[in-house]
This record gives structure tokens, sequence and C-alpha cells, in this order.
């Protein structure tokens, strides 16, 4: 995937075209009104009549004298008599190459961007070119230069003060991009104190409060189980002196999933402390998934496990078994029949290994994957047990799997299927 060119590259390709049409455009607006006021004098008429008339003006035996008078006038003299021929320089076209370039009609010529021009006086040609005054008229490409570099000096202080001015946007990209993550602790540097320093203040406190209440609430759910504990476990004694029946069978069920929740919060609190280290056991995986698939073989969907050799990574044993039946479990429960098993295969790269479940079911919305995570979160908001238990395994699942350094990646379409990937590390040991 090509990288998109990022706010502050469109800023500096902008800039670099607007001083380039600044520059070039300026010297063509001053280009063509100087060549239009030009052409509007009658230069060359004017020229001509001035040279005839400093022509009799020059006493050509004393050249030094011509010389100086020729200097104040800002011109340069070729004259050509019977017996003398002199010049005051030598950028003066000949005789021959100024004959060539005149007419009857047109007396002056340029000559090295320079105006020339011809007067005969008796037995003597007068060839008189004008200096820098009648000099022709070009492009102004070392002004145009140094005007673009003074521009581009200008634009480049601009663009580094916005883009100092724009760093807070940046800054609060990277945070969205944490919190995207869950990492709701995140909190940026404040780097101005104008609107964009306010803005990433604002962002800090959303952030801060959303993390707060996060907390507060897996506080609270702690709480709650902890406290459940006890009455439950009373319960489950005093379950014993009821008589056999459906109302005995009943209670029993829904003791037992209160148990479950309050075991699948309790367990993420101890993922979550310092005392619920997990454990860097070797783990025989062929013989991991082979235990869980065997406890379901009378489950109403099949069980086809692809491959069946030996794989040996390290974990918590007791923990990877709890995350890869919470999933297993949950593709059992949302397939369709016994026509499409569900399809376990695990393999091994250089980097990870890998565990993917595969299953054929009802599948799950694409506008729904991001949050199955959460806790709690359940696709069907009824929330009824009987299909699909209070939203805890998954979210279990993950941390689970976080804590191993590895990651847990869904993919799904409705009524087509869900494949759930596992990948840990081979190179890292678990989280301590």
């Amino acid at each position: 995937m090509n990288k998109k060119p990022s706010l502050f590259t469109k800023l500096t390709v902008l800039i670099t075209i607007s001083v380039i049409s600044i520059a070039f455009t300026t010297h063509v607006a001053i280009y063509s009104y100087l060549s239009d006021i030009r052409n509007k004098t009658p230069l060359h008429e004017n020229f001509h009549q001035l040279a005839k008339y400093l022509v009799t003006q020059i006493d050509i035996s004393d050249t030094a004298a011509t010389r100086s008078f020729l200097e104040n006038q800002l011109l340069d003299l070729r004259y050509i008599g019977d017996n003398f021929e002199w010049s005051s320089s030598k950028d003066i076209p000949d005789l021959n190459t100024a004959m060539k370039k005149i007419s009857d009609k047109k007396l002056t010529f340029w000559h090295h961007n320079r105006l020339a021009t011809v007067v005969e006086t008796g037995n003597a040609i007068h060839i008189l070119q004008g200096i820098s005054p009648f000099e022709q008229l070009s492009f102004p490409w070392k002004i145009f230069t140094i005007w673009f570099i003074i521009l581009m000096l200008i634009f480049g202080f601009a663009h580094r003060r916005i883009r100092r001015l724009l760093y807070p946007v940046r800054i609060l990209q990277n945070g969205l991009k944490k919190i995207s993550y869950g990492k709701f602790d995140t909190q940026l540097p404040v780097t101005s104190n104008d609107e964009l320093g306010q803005l990433v203040k604002t962002f800090n406190t959303m952030a801060c409060q959303i993390n707060n209440d996060i907390k507060s609430r897996d506080q609270l759910l702690r709480d709650i189980s902890h406290e459940l504990r006890s009455p439950l476990s009373r319960m489950l004694v005093a379950l014993e002196f009821v008589p056999e029946g459906n109302i005995r069978q009943t209670l029993r069920n829904n003791i037992t999933i209160l148990e479950k929740m309050t075991s699948s919060i309790l367990e993420e609190e101890r993922l979550e402390s310092p005392f619920g280290r997990i454990k860097n056991d070797q783990i025989n995986l062929k013989k991991l998934i082979c235990e869980i698939v065997e406890n379901r073989k009378n489950y109403k969907s099949s069980i086809d496990l692809k491959n069946n050799e030996d794989l040996f990574i390290r974990g918590d044993e007791e923990r990877l078994r709890m995350a890869v039946s919470n999933v297993i479990d949950n593709a059992i429960k949302y397939s369709k029949s016994d026509k499409d098993p569900v399809e376990i295969e695990y393999f091994q790269t250089d980097n990870e290994t890998k565990i993917i479940i595969r299953d054929y079911g009802i599948g799950i919305p694409e506008s729904e994957i991001p949050f199955i995570f959460e806790p709690f979160y359940r696709i069907d908001k009824a929330r009824q047990h009987k299909s699909g238990g209070y939203g805890l395994g998954m979210s279990l699942t993950k941390k689970v799997i976080t804590a191993h350094n590895g990651s847990i990646s869904i993919t799904s379409a409705t009524e087509s299927g869900t494949v759930v990937t596992i990948k840990i590390p081979t190179s890292h040991a678990p989280k301590l």
C-alpha cells in the first residue's frame, strides 16, 4: 500500500509551487511592461537622429578628445575614411557586418545586444554603437534568481513556523491512534497555549476521564464478584438439601452461570495484578487442543482437527486452555449444522505459532467485530444466556493471549462463518 503524503508534505509542495509561480509571474510582468514601453518609444529613429547630430560634433583628427566625448555620450565609434580608420572599441561591428544589417528604410540594428547605426558624411562612414542605455532588453535571469532565493527564504521561514504551529495536530493524531488501541491512559504533551494547545488539553482531560471511568467500572465488577463468591458457595451448599427435581436443576444452572461470571471477572483481575503471573512452562499444543476437542465430542457440531503433529510452545497451559476453549465453544455454539464442522489447525513459523479456528455458522456483522473483545458485549442485545452467555469469554481470551505477548484477530461475514486467528510469538517469553 502506497503511503499517502502527509499534510506537511502537501504544504511544502504548495509553498514551493507558490514561490516559483510568484517569482516567475512577477518577472514576466515587469519584462512585458518594459518591453511595451520600449516598443511604443521611437527608439531606432531617435538614436539615428542623435548619431547624425553627434557626428557633426566630432573632430576625428583629435582621437583623444573624440574618445572622451564618446565616453560622456555613452557611445562607441568606428570611423572609416579614405585614408584613415579608427575605432574606440573592439566590440563595434566592421563595415561589412553593418552593411548587411541595414537597408534604406532601416538604418539601425542590434549588434551583441546593443543598438548601432550607420551615418555617412562626405567621404567617411561612422558606425556608432550605444553602451548601457541602448542595450537590447532581455529577461533578467540574474534578478529572477535572486528574487526567487529571497522568496524561498521567506516562505521557508513561514513554512517552518506553520509546521511548528500545526505540530499539535500530529500529536493529536498519535494520541487518537493510541486511544483506538485501547491505551486510555495516554496523555499528550502540551506545546502551546493557543486553540490547538487547548484542544490537546481537552483531549488529555477526555482520555483521563475515560480511563477513570473504565477503572471504576472494572473495580466495581471486581468488588461485586468478590462479594458474590461467598454467597454463591453457601447457596451451592444449601442446594444439596433441596430435593431432586426441575427446581433444583434450574437453581444449579443459574448458580453455575453466576459462578462462571465471577470467576471470569476475577481471572481478569489476576491477569492485571502483579500476583497473577503467567507461567512460562513448555506446552504440547497438540495435546492441549486434542484434550479440548475430546471434551466436546458430544456437542451438536463436530470438530475437524486439520493436523495432528506435536508442536511445543512456552506459556501458561491452564490459561491458554481456557482461552482456546472459549474460542472453540463460540465456534460450536454459532455453527449451523454438522455438515460444516468447526475446523482447527495450528502451525509454527520462524517467529510465531498460529492457531486458526474456523466455523461456517451465522457469522458476525462487520460493524460488530471491533467490539467483540469488550467485556459484557454481545451481538444479541437481549443477553439471553442460552444463546451466548454474558460476553465475558472473548474479553478474557484476549487478555490471556496479550499476556503471552500474542494477538488475536477475527474475520467474519454474515451467514458465511467466522475465522479466529491466535498468534503467540515463539521468540518471546510470556509477560511475568
